[in-house]
C-alpha cells in the first residue's frame, strides 16, 4: 500500500508541473505502469463515440495513430457506458482491441487480464485508461478502491490539459475548441505530431476564422481536400455549406455553367434555370481543386467574382450577389505558371492571400507509423477482422519507402496488404508483414524472400488465391529449410503465430 501511495503522490505532482501535456500523459502511463505491473496501458479521449490514444505505454507504435468507434469494439463499449471501473473476466470472449499490439512481442499474442477505468468530470465521460496484462492474476490484488484514485488523478490530468487548450484558445482570439476535440467534433482530423504537421495546423488556425482566400499547394495525395475541409469546419462559416469543385475534371463547354449558373434556354439541353457552385455556397466556402487547370477565360471571370462579389448566370443579364469564401488548391507552382502564361498573374494574388503549404509524407518524420495505423483500423473493419497487427520489420519499410504517392498512396498499400493478408488468413487475427507490400524493391531490397510487388500479382492468371497459396508454400518451405526444419524458429522468422503457421501448413499440405 505504501507504494501505492507514493505512485499516486507522484501522478499528483505531475498535475501541477510545468509539462506539456504529451509529457504529462506519457508519465502518468508509467506511473500507473510501475504501480500495477501491467504489459500495457493506454490514455484515450472520448469524444463522438469514439477514443482516440492521447499515450500509450507498451503498446506497438502504430496504435496511437488508431482511431476506436465503441460500436466496433465491444470492451470499449463497456468502459464508455460502465460509469464505474470495469473488471474484464481472463475468460472474456469479448476481443481486446489490443490484441497482438504489445510492443516487443513477436507472436500474436492476446491479452489475459483487462481493467478499464472510465475518466469522469461532473458525471461526463471524457475517456479512459485502460490497463492490460498477460497474467489472468495480475490485478487481483487492487482494490477498486485504489483503481478509482488512480481514474480520478488521470481523469483530472486529461481534464487540465482540455481546460489549458482552451484558455490558449481564448487568449489567441480562436473561436475554435481544443485540438485534441475538434478532430472529432467536426469530423475533420488530421494525424501527425511532426513539426512540419504542427506549422501546418498553426496555419489553419490563424487563417481559418478569416474571411481571407487561402491557396492550398503540395503534392499529389498530401491531403489538400482535408485542409480545406479543417479551414471551413474551423470558421465562423461552419455551419453553411462547403462546395467542392474539381477544376481539372470540368469540361470547357459546361465549367462556366458548373461556375455561375445558367438560366432556361441559353443554350441547349438548359431546360430548366440552374444554380451554378457560387451560389450553392452562398455564405459559406467553395473549394477549388486543381485550380490550376482552370482556362484563361474562366480565370478572368473567376477574378471578377472575387473583385466585385456578384455573378452572372449564363443567359441572364442581372448580376447576383454572392457572400462565399473561396479555397483553391493546386499541385502546381501557380508562379512559374504565371511565368508562362498559363495562369492570370492578378488572379494568382487575389488567390494567394494566405498560402498554405501541405508538407509531403517524406518530411513528416514519425507521422508515417500513425498514419499506417489508421488506416490499419479502418481496415479492420471493412474486412470485419478481429485485430491487424503490422510487424516492427513493416513498419521500419513503410518508414524508408519515399512514397510518391504520398497519403493517398500509403492508404491504399495498406488496404491491399490487410486484403492479402485476409485471403491468405484462416482466423481473423491478420499480421501485416514486409511480403504484404507492393512497393518499389529499393525499399526492400534487404528482405529479398519477402518481396510481393504488383507486376508479380498480375502475372499470376491462375487466380489469387491459388498464387497466395503457392507463394505461401514457397515461403514457409523456404523459412523451414533456413531454419533446420524447426517450426517454432520458422514460426518466429515469419513473424506468425506457432500455431496458425502449423494450421497453415496443413491447409497447403506441407505436413501431416
Amino acid at each position: 500500500m505504501k507504494n501505492m501511495k507514493e505512485e499516486w503522490a507522484q501522478i499528483a505532482l505531475d498535475l501541477t508541473s510545468g509539462l506539456d501535456s504529451k509529457d504529462r500523459f506519457e508519465r502518468l502511463l508509467s506511473t500507473i505502469r510501475n504501480a500495477l505491473k501491467c504489459d500495457a496501458s493506454a490514455l484515450l479521449l472520448f469524444k463522438n463515440q469514439y477514443f482516440s490514444p492521447l499515450a500509450t505505454n507498451g503498446l506497438d507504435s502504430d496504435v496511437i495513430g488508431r482511431r476506436f468507434a465503441i460500436s466496433q469494439h465491444p470492451r470499449l463499449e463497456a468502459i464508455a457506458r460502465a460509469g464505474d471501473i470495469v473488471r474484464f473476466p481472463s475468460d472474456s470472449d469479448l476481443p481486446d482491441p489490443y490484441d497482438g499490439l504489445i510492443k516487443n512481442k513477436k507472436e500474436l499474442l492476446h491479452v489475459h487480464s483487462c481493467i478499464g477505468l472510465p475518466l469522469l468530470i461532473n458525471e461526463r465521460l471524457i475517456g479512459a485508461v485502460t490497463i492490460d496484462a498477460f497474467d489472468p492474476d495480475q490485478f487481483n490484488s487492487f482494490t477498486n478502491k485504489e483503481l478509482r484514485i488512480i481514474s480520478a488523478l488521470a481523469a483530472t490530468s486529461l481534464n487540465t490539459a482540455l481546460l489549458m487548450e482552451r484558455l490558449e484558445n481564448q487568449s489567441s482570439e480562436s473561436s475554435t475548441s481544443s485540438s485534441f476535440e475538434t478532430a472529432q467534433q467536426n469530423n475533420v482530423e488530421m494525424i501527425g505530431e511532426s513539426k512540419a504537421m504542427k506549422e501546418l495546423k498553426a496555419n489553419i488556425k490563424a487563417v481559418a476564422n478569416t474571411e481571407l482566400s487561402v491557396l492550398i499547394t503540395g503534392e499529389t495525395g498530401v491531403g489538400k481536400e482535408l485542409v480545406a475541409s479543417a479551414l471551413h469546419e474551423q470558421s465562423s462559416r461552419a455551419n453553411q455549406s462547403l462546395v467542392y469543385l474539381n477544376c481539372a475534371a470540368l469540361p470547357e463547354s459546361v465549367a462556366e455553367s458548373e461556375l455561375f449558373g445558367h438560366v432556361k434556354g441559353a443554350f441547349t439541353g438548359a431546360i430548366s434555370n440552374r444554380k451554378g457552385k457560387f451560389e450553392s455556397a452562398d455564405n459559406g466556402t467553395l473549394f477549388l481543386d486543381e485550380i490550376g487547370e482552370l482556362s484563361l477565360a474562366l480565370q478572368a471571370k473567376l477574378l471578377r467574382v472575387l473583385q466585385y462579389g456578384d455573378i452572372q448566370r449564363i443567359g441572364d443579364d442581372n448580376h447576383i450577389k454572392v457572400n462565399t469564401r473561396i479555397i483553391a488548391a493546386t499541385n502546381k507552382t501557380l508562379s512559374e505558371e504565371v511565368k508562362e502564361g498559363n495562369f492570370r498573374a492578378d488572379l494568382y494574388h487575389r488567390l494567394s492571400v494566405f498560402p498554405i503549404f501541405v508538407p509531403p509524407l517524406r518530411e513528416r518524420e514519425n507521422d508515417i507509423t500513425l498514419l499506417v495505423g489508421y488506416f490499419a483500423e479502418k481496415s479492420r473493419v471493412k474486412l470485419r477482422a478481429s485485430s491487424i497487427r503490422i510487424t516492427p520489420e513493416a513498419i521500419r519499410v513503410l518508414n524508408t519507402y519515399p512514397w510518391p504517392g504520398n497519403i493517398r498512396e500509403l492508404e491504399h498499400v495498406i488496404s491491399r496488404a490487410a486484403v492479402l493478408s485476409r485471403a491468405q488468413s484462416i482466423d481473423s487475427d491478420l499480421t501485416l508483414s514486409t511480403w504484404h507490400f507492393s512497393i518499389q524493391k529499393e525499399a526492400i531490397s534487404d528482405e529479398p524472400i519477402h518481396q510481393v510487388t504488383e507486376d508479380t500479382l498480375l502475372e499470376c492468371p491462375q487466380g489469387l488465391r491459388i498464387a497466395t497459396d503457392e507463394f505461401q508454400a514457397k515461403l514457409i518451405q523456404q523459412a523451414y529449410k533456413e531454419n533446420k526444419q524447426n517450426w517454432a524458429a520458422t514460426a518466429r522468422a515469419l513473424q506468425v503465430d506457432t500455431g496458425n503457421l502449423h494450421r497453415l501448413a496443413k491447409r497447403l499440405k506441407l505436413k501431416e
